[in-house]
């Protein structure tokens, strides 16, 4: 086989390479983004908590038994309205409590500068003399490649599936 066809056949078997790579790389970073939120929300750290978002940021939560068309029961939009949201979330030491990702599903735009994901979620309550399921659902995300090389939330909609009635919160 002549050399300038081999060498293209490497170039191409490369850039495959590179892609496949770079794909595997904004998982992993993105999945930090999902641990990041989890950890920060449940011991209190807001600030890192809000950065796990884009400054323009939509955050929904559609609470059981609303319509998935309708209106969201919870939306914050931007920096100061996710403060505000993660200010007023229960936290550590007064309420243990541990948010948990599985299950994530990718979809990468071409330039790999955006994706969506859709994953399930559990949030595991200490109720003593218990743990329970507090609240299970999936999260629908947006998430964008920040210039920074963060991967944030550009659009987050938690989709709470059961919960744990109010009284118990």
């Amino acid at each position: 086989m002549p050399a300038d066809i081999l060498a293209a056949a490497d170039d191409a078997r490369i850039a495959a390479l590179e892609t496949r790579l770079s794909r595997l790389e904004a998982e992993r970073d993105i999945l930090a983004t999902f641990a990041r939120y989890g950890h920060s929300i449940d011991y209190g750290r807001e600030a890192d908590w809000v950065d796990c978002f884009a400054p323009d940021a939509v955050y929904d939560v559609i609470l059981p038994g609303e319509a998935p068309d309708a209106p969201p029961g919870i939306r914050s939009v931007g920096t100061a309205e996710l403060a505000q949201f993660a200010a007023a979330h229960s936290r550590a030491p007064d309420r243990w409590h541990k948010h948990l990702v599985v299950n994530p599903v990718f979809a990468f735009d071409a330039d790999l500068a955006g994706a969506d994901v859709e994953s399930y979620f559990l949030r595991v309550d200490a109720m003593p003399p218990h743990r329970v399921i507090y609240a299970q659902g999936r999260y629908k995300d947006r998430m964008r490649l920040c210039p920074d090389g963060r991967w944030r939330f550009a659009r987050r909609r938690c989709e709470v599936e059961a919960m744990e009635p109010p009284s118990s919160a």
